[in-house]
């Protein structure tokens, strides 16, 4: 997989119909980890953010791939300013190394993060009804 055409998701976009309501597609996709990484929710917000973080840290999510540009300049629209779509490496589910890119925070806008852990069961439950209310979903 080329990471220009692969993306990992760790938040709002796991959950289907956001990831369809942004991208007009349904692409394939497969569990991945990021190592290194740590998932936070944003201040006064219910989506997240990831920023590095210590060797022991990981963020879970999914790597969808076949993404054509159209598809990535949806995703940078969908993605707040504060996001750098970056290279990253990835661990498949078989635990093999994958280059992708993904949404990070860079060390600059840290202070934007809470350091409340954020959870796809948390947003789920408490927050994605208004989510998708809001954003027209």
């Amino acid at each position: 997989m080329e990471p220009q055409n692969t993306l990992f998701a760790y938040g709002t976009l796991l959950v289907p119909r956001i990831w369809r309501a942004v991208t007009g597609c349904d692409c394939p996709s497969q569990p991945a980890t990021l190592p290194g990484f740590a998932i936070y929710r944003v201040k006064d917000a219910d989506f997240p953010g990831i920023v590095s973080a210590g060797r022991k840290s990981k963020v879970e999510g999914r790597i969808f791939s076949g993404l054509d540009e159209e598809t990535l300049f949806r995703l940078d629209t969908y993605e707040d300013e504060f996001y750098v779509r970056r290279e990253v490496t990835l661990l498949d589910a078989a635990g093999n190394p994958v280059e992708s890119q993904a949404y990070v925070v860079p060390d600059r806008f840290e202070d934007i993060l809470s350091r409340e852990p954020w959870t796809l069961e948390w947003f789920r439950e408490k927050a994605m009804d208004n989510y998708l209310f809001r954003h027209g979903f």
